[in-house]
């Protein structure tokens, strides 16, 4: 008998960026974060964190999931960074 292992990744990155921008604006938010240079990720508080999702704009900054929020500050220095 022979057992078939299958394995599956599924890259949600940009849908969880999706999904959280079209709650924010169900909810009544003027700003579309697909829009517009934006990242999803740890605490803006207390300023630690990684990037876990980001919108197509802020590719263009050279933003990569998984690096710190600080670096990506860095990146988008004169553009909007969004957390939620």
């Amino acid at each position: 008998m022979i057992i078939l292992n299958y394995i599956f990744h599924i890259d949600v990155n940009s849908a969880y960026l999706s999904w959280s921008a079209a709650s924010m604006v169900f909810n009544g938010s003027r700003v579309d974060i697909r829009e517009i240079p934006a990242v999803i990720g740890g605490s803006e508080i207390s300023r630690h964190g990684i990037v876990l999702a980001k919108s197509i704009p802020a590719k263009k900054y050279g933003i990569k999931t998984g690096e710190s929020l600080m670096e990506a500050r860095q990146k988008m220095l004169k553009s909007n960074l969004c957390s939620t």
